[in-house]
């Protein structure tokens, strides 16, 4: 934990409270405190004998708006001269989060921050009503009112704008310009070359000369991609982990063990049975902020599974999808709408059928579903309540408000739009908000060197560059739009000759946390249910008699048998959503250890 103040005014001997940088630079003009690690130092210019310290020092002196942007790594920058100081988190914020308040103060923690700053915060129930509908805080807000959170690969910073005049602002330190290449004949070998060179090399910045490698296994292109490429570059012993759901049909365990098998590795596997909804209140402490996303058990249980025999450092797979860009059918059939003029009808009949009157699960329901993806191809995934549900939780409906700002898209090509949504949706919500914040975290929660190849700056440049039929292959949009496209092409055209062919021959069914497990067991159900409706949090926040009705309609939904997979995993990540508000409030407002039984 670190917290400290920007301030200009004795800048010669401000300090970092809380833990040691893990290396210090004092020069003249700057004093800088670096915490976390780097990865492209080949590419910095500097010696061996320089500290990450002065390697950040330099490219701060030499470029004061941009000059971070070229840094690689997990990491948090403290630091002070004449005219500007400030904090910057690393491109994803895969280090520590930060908290920062409108008077220059800033740590790792919010309750630390309430600490030094001496003022208690109060809860902020807009916030808390978009974390009910997506899962996630709004973006640089926090569940504390005066709590900025500092988002990934931002600064807080405060300049001198004229004598005795100063500026207290955040901005985005990394410069993000993407690129529209539509090329239609591309060297596709070529391309495959550099993008398994620059792999290759993102693996080896960060083993390093680690005498023991992990690497999470799922199963599938990505982990199997690090997998094959990490043994193309190290022969030493690695421990692969991999994470399964009970009773699962569509489990990737079996193809996990084959890549073990086929690469040599120590295989170490974990089940899921819904036990594991007892830890929720122990990861809620550990991220101070309600936090819900399907995927976040499997980082819990699999971080858990590795214990005290740790490798010295765990490729993860995370990313890779959202670099090369997703959700290309939908990307299609907004930009197909928008071409023909029928995105005004379609906007009505999302009105019109987002209703809970029509969220049965039935026909109407998956229509809305979909168009609901489609409608809002910029604002990442929408898992939670409604807004015509959430008027029945929250005991005063000008708490819902919408969580994202409405970009226009950009439906001058194809091409355009999906490489606008790769950008605001893929990169600046789903990864840096949503899977690497929690995969990071969990991490830290057990103290595992987890890192992220597929998030290496090289990679992302050469991605960006990269011609969108690479990315997404299809022959035409409205096949694209009819689901007829390969995603991550150049990835899977680079591995499919050095993966398992049972592995590459393998439609893709499995991947995604059948959340209703956690939730099947009536008694586990009853004991949430008295916890939930318990809580104190009814008297500012939520409606008493909202949450029964629908912990009530939750039971009958999971007596059902059958149904649409979807429906059932979305009223499951809503109970997920709202357990998770509770136990929240519970901790960080009641301030009362939380356990379930």
């Amino acid at each position: 934990m670190i917290y400290g103040k920007l301030s200009l005014e004795d800048w010669r001997t401000a300090r970092v409270e809380g833990e040691a940088p893990e290396s210090f630079f004092e020069s003249c003009n700057l004093r800088l405190f670096f915490y976390g690690v780097l990865y492209n130092r080949d590419r910095l210019q500097c010696s061996p004998a320089d500290s990450n310290a002065k390697i950040a020092a330099d490219a701060y002196l030499a470029d004061p708006n941009y000059g971070f942007s070229r840094l690689d790594g997990s990491f948090t920058i403290v630091y002070y001269s004449k005219k500007e100081c400030g904090i910057v988190r690393d491109h994803h914020g895969t280090h520590y989060t930060v908290y920062c308040t409108p008077e220059g103060s800033f740590a790792t923690s919010w309750i630390f921050l309430e600490e030094q700053s001496g003022k208690p915060f109060s809860c902020d129930p807009v916030s808390l009503g978009i974390f009910l509908q997506r899962g996630l805080l709004p973006h640089g807000a926090s569940s504390m009112n005066g709590a900025a959170l500092l988002g990934a690969g931002e600064q807080f910073h405060i300049l001198t704008e004229a004598e005795d005049s100063y500026n207290l602002r955040r901005d985005h330190t990394f410069r993000r310009n993407p690129q529209i290449v539509a090329d239609k004949h591309p060297d596709v070998e070529s391309y495959s070359r550099r993008y398994g060179e620059l792999h290759r090399q993102a693996i080896r910045r960060r083993i390093g000369d680690s005498r023991r490698v992990g690497i999470l296994l799922s199963g599938g292109y990505d982990s199997g991609a690090n997998l094959a490429a990490l043994r193309s570059i190290y022969e030493g012993p690695v421990d692969s982990y991999s994470v399964g759901f009970k009773g699962d049909a569509w489990t990737e365990l079996p193809m996990a063990r084959l890549m073990s098998e086929t690469f040599e590795t120590r295989h170490h596997e974990y089940e899921i049975d819904g036990t594991e909804i007892a830890s929720l209140p122990d990861i809620v402490r550990f991220l101070e902020e309600p936090f819900v996303e399907g995927g976040l058990m499997v980082n819990y249980c699999a971080m858990r599974m590795i214990g005290g025999d740790k490798p010295d450092v765990i490729l993860g797979g995370d990313g890779s999808d959202q670099y090369f860009g997703t959700s290309g059918r939908e990307v299609a059939l907004h930009y197909l709408a928008a071409r023909t003029g029928t995105r005004p009808l379609l906007r009505g009949m999302h009105k019109l059928l987002n209703r809970k009157v029509f969220d049965t699960g039935g026909k109407l329901s998956r229509v809305n579903f979909h168009l609901d993806k489609i409608l809002h191809i910029l604002e990442g995934e929408r898992f939670g309540f409604s807004d015509s549900s959430l008027r029945e939780l929250l005991l005063h409906p000008e708490w819902i408000k919408s969580s994202e700002k409405s970009l226009p898209a950009d439906t001058r090509s194809f091409e355009h739009l999906y490489t606008q949504h790769a950008l605001v949706s893929d990169l600046e919500i789903v990864i840096n908000r949503v899977i690497l914040y929690k995969a990071s975290l969990m991490a830290q929660m057990f103290d595992n060197n987890l890192v992220f190849p597929f998030m290496d700056l090289d990679l992302y440049n050469f991605l960006q560059e990269l011609p969108v039929g690479l990315k997404c292959k299809g022959d035409s949009v409205p096949d694209i739009a009819r689901g007829r496209c390969v995603s991550k092409y150049l990835l899977r055209y680079h591995y499919k000759p050095l993966l398992p062919e049972a592995v590459t021959g393998r439609k893709k069914q499995g991947g995604f946390a059948p959340m209703p497990l956690f939730f099947q067991d009536s008694l586990r159900r009853a004991r949430l249910k008295d916890f939930i409706l318990s809580s104190g949090i009814y008297e500012d926040i939520l409606n008493r008699e909202g949450v029964e009705r629908f912990l009530n309609e939750y039971d009958l939904e999971a007596s059902r048998k059958g149904g649409w997979f979807w429906y059932k995993q979305n009223k499951a990540l809503q109970y997920f959503n709202l357990l998770t508000l509770v136990t929240w409030w519970e901790e960080f407002v009641e301030k009362k250890e939380v356990k379930y039984w």
